[in-house]
């Protein structure tokens, strides 16, 4: 496992990639999804909103195991736009526009690295 850093142009590439939503909002999974919801509401003029509506897509940095999303789908059976999915996520109606099929610690451009490296130095160490 290394630690991959996704940079500005990787991520405005990325963007230039998802397709256009079939939605009125996009809902943000706090904290990833954020930036990325923010960037797709520029791109395709639709509000971020504080609570989905059902037509809303969720949003997230990573779709990793696939947990996070599985458990905001309990109460939001939504589709999602995620930058990045992991070859171990196995949740379904997720659009993202890069895929990873390894172990890689991805480091998303607004992340702090010093924390992100702390990250994972504790996350390899517990396995």
């Amino acid at each position: 496992m290394n630690i991959r850093y996704i940079t500005w142009e990787e991520f405005n590439e990325a963007l230039d990639r998802f397709p256009n939503p079939i939605c009125d909002s996009f809902y943000p999974i706090p904290r990833g999804g954020m930036v990325l919801a923010v960037a797709l509401s520029h791109k395709f003029s639709k509000p971020i909103v504080d609570r989905p509506t059902k037509m809303s897509i969720l949003v997230d940095d990573i779709a990793d195991s696939g947990k996070t999303l599985q458990n905001i789908r309990l109460r939001y059976p939504y589709p999602a736009y995620v930058l990045a999915r992991r070859y171990t996520c196995k949740q379904n109606a997720i659009t993202s526009v890069i895929e990873i099929d390894n172990d890689d610690w991805l480091v998303f451009p607004w992340e702090n690295k010093q924390k992100a490296k702390e990250d994972y130095e504790s996350y390899i160490s517990r396995k």
